[in-house]
């Protein structure tokens, strides 16, 4: 059984309340020969239903993730979590984006991959570029950024100035070279 995107904005209203502080519903059409429709919630939450918010979609159907990402939108990092509810029905899914935002000095968030295991890997890109801490997260190593990258350097933060001190400099600059060699740079 799939639900329409008015039936689980209503299911996800019930749970949530007042926690939602925008919402939109969105409608698409695609295909030419044979047009078909693909339907999308969103919504704007208050940052202290996150987890309720990500419950109360898992009571409706098992969701597929399809991202979790952030934004510095300058005094807080914009959160933005995508799932696909009813997705192995073709053309009945229904997306469901959920948006909020983190103070950076509150930078903290449960981590979902007690839930849902593959979140683990947008939940570590996240907290490596951005900042975000997930609590309860087991495997906090670097997913992209070198081992030894500095503490408290987050590479799509606004706040952050230059790479000269994130750069690993193994290499001599041509410069460098041309002067031990004897020669003129031109």
């Amino acid at each position: 059984m799939t639900l329409t995107a008015e039936e689980i904005f209503d299911r996800l209203k019930e749970e949530l309340g007042d926690a939602i502080l925008n919402y939109e519903l969105k409608e698409y059409k695609m295909g030419v020969k044979k047009p078909r429709t693909y339907k999308e919630v969103w919504m704007e939450i208050d940052k202290s239903a996150f987890r309720r918010a990500i419950e109360a979609i898992f009571k409706i159907d098992y969701p597929h993730l399809h991202f979790i990402t952030g934004e510095d939108i300058g005094e807080a990092i914009r959160m933005i979590y995508s799932f696909g509810l009813f997705h192995e029905h073709p053309w009945g899914e229904v997306s469901i984006v959920i948006k909020f935002d983190l103070p950076k000095n509150e930078l903290i968030l449960p981590t979902i991959t007690d839930l849902m295991m593959g979140a683990e890997t947008n939940e570590r890109e996240i907290r490596e570029m951005l900042g975000v801490e997930f609590d309860g997260l087991k495997n906090k190593r670097h997913l992209f950024l070198p081992d030894d990258w500095p503490e408290g350097k987050y590479p799509w933060r606004k706040d952050e100035y230059g790479v000269d001190d994130m750069i690993k400099h193994t290499h001599k600059s041509v410069k460098e070279i041309r002067k031990e060699r004897g020669e003129q740079s031109g």
